[in-house]
């Protein structure tokens, strides 16, 4: 059995923080959440934060390239997770530079529950429970 993923979302614009949460709930999918507006403080959480694996997804707009750093500077704190982008445009060459520098998965906006499940479906020991409701919980062996 898997351990649930938490979300952790870092984007400037705290509006974004509730929306994306509710658009998560809305679709059905369960997750502990936390939020940042700033690339060094989520980072920080990352640092200090307990074992389970975190599913890290950052507004690729963040002021002075910082979710390029985010990116590359999250990875030993993952905990078995991933890290992804998501933008308000498709930018191939951009989607490249992120995966070059460990994302895992580039999402054009708005975050659905099928574009976040298409995104994260092939991650190696990702798996998708259905609970109560058709609630999903994404878990990471």
């Amino acid at each position: 059995m898997g351990t649930t993923v938490d979300i952790v979302l870092v984007d400037d614009d705290p509006d974004e923080h509730l929306l994306f949460r509710e658009d998560l709930k809305d679709a059905g999918v369960l997750f502990e959440f936390f939020a940042f507006t700033r690339a060094d403080i989520a980072l920080e959480h990352l640092r200090v934060r307990d074992e389970t694996p975190v599913l890290l997804l950052t507004d690729l707009s963040l002021a002075d390239d910082a979710a390029l750093r985010l990116i590359e500077e999250c990875q030993p704190y993952l905990k078995g997770g991933a890290v992804g982008v998501y933008s308000g445009t498709r930018n191939p060459d951009m989607a490249a530079r992120c995966s070059e520098l460990g994302a895992l998965f580039y999402i054009v906006k708005p975050v659905t529950r099928d574009k976040l499940v298409e995104a994260v479906k092939d991650l190696a020991g990702v798996t998708f429970l259905s609970g109560p409701d058709d609630a999903l919980s994404i878990q990471i062996s």
